[in-house]
């Protein structure tokens, strides 16, 4: 995405930017939208939404990657506080453009594309987290979800091979182990 050319308002740079935030911070469409460029304190690594925008009307602030960081600084460092960070499309057009971008990559090849939406962004933070390993209160607590039960269920899925890693690390339990042969 960072090497194509402009769409739907934004350039490849731009969209590639704002997925990376949108999967690093599970913010959904209205709340990017309403970010401005003071929603950021690049130097404490925090991206601030505010209780106006978000979904449970709390006051939102999630700590960014370094790397992100890095990116976003570049992406504001001309543009005033009141200013909007990234020249984003209309609501209705962020599926298209998600769509868009992802139809070359072949990553759903033989799924149906047309089924992706951009809050399929909000679930793979979700899905990430647990795969990282972080606590599902954490994860709860960083995708602002009043209920445990949301953020496990609906927001984390098995990815290809965890259940296959998880029954690999089971022990053998068909041959006796030393210690076992040793307390014999």
């Amino acid at each position: 995405t960072q090497q194509a050319k402009t769409k739907y308002g934004m350039t490849g740079c731009e969209r590639a930017l704002l997925y990376r935030l949108a999967i690093e911070t599970g913010f959904r469409v209205s709340e990017l939208k309403s970010l401005k460029v003071k929603s950021f304190d690049l130097n404490s690594r925090i991206v601030s939404i505010e209780a106006g925008y978000a979904k449970n009307r709390y006051e939102a602030i999630l700590p960014l990657k370094q790397e992100t960081a890095a990116m976003l600084e570049e992406q504001l460092e001309r543009k005033l506080p009141n200013g909007l960070p990234f020249r984003m499309p209309h609501k209705s057009n962020f599926a298209k453009m998600l769509r868009y971008d992802l139809k070359p990559t072949k990553i759903f090849e033989g799924e149906d594309l047309e089924s992706i939406d951009f809050h399929c962004l909000r679930h793979t933070f979700g899905t990430m987290l647990a795969a990282s390993g972080v606590h599902p209160k954490v994860a709860q607590d960083l995708m602002r979800h009043s209920d445990i039960n949301l953020t496990m269920s609906r927001y984390t899925h098995t990815l290809r091979g965890q259940r296959t890693s998880a029954i690999d690390s089971l022990p053998d339990f068909g041959l006796p182990s030393a210690e076992s042969n040793a307390a014999s």
